[in-house]
């Protein structure tokens, strides 16, 4: 066992640290995806009509782009499903004796733009 000291989290601030920071990277991806749908909006145009003019070569750059980008995201919500999973792993072995030790609420992000 690792022993106290006076600067070393307790069980407690070390689960909602982890916790906080999975919704942070949550919420960062979240807005990755919403800036990506705008971009493509934009791209396509509101009505479909492709308003730039691409050619055949610049659409399939840009789906291959985008679709990268959804890969690396799909990619980082499994590592932290992981994450969450050992979390819970890890801490369920104290749940019959938890006790918080205050009572935390992560502050609510703004929302984000409504797409247009």
């Amino acid at each position: 066992m690792i022993p106290e000291e006076p600067l070393r989290p307790d069980t407690d601030d070390a689960m909602v640290d982890l916790l906080g920071s999975i919704a942070m990277e949550e919420i960062a991806i979240s807005h990755l995806l919403s800036a990506e749908a705008k971009k493509m909006l934009a791209f396509i145009g509101k009505d479909l009509d492709f308003p730039t003019n691409p050619s055949n070569a610049e659409i399939f750059q840009f789906n291959k782009e985008a679709a990268r980008l959804i890969e690396s995201l799909v990619i980082k919500e499994w590592l932290l499903l992981r994450k969450l999973q050992n979390v819970a792993d890890f801490f369920s072995d104290k749940k019959e004796n938890y006790q918080p030790h205050h009572d935390f609420i992560p502050p609510c992000p703004e929302p984000l733009e409504e797409m247009e």
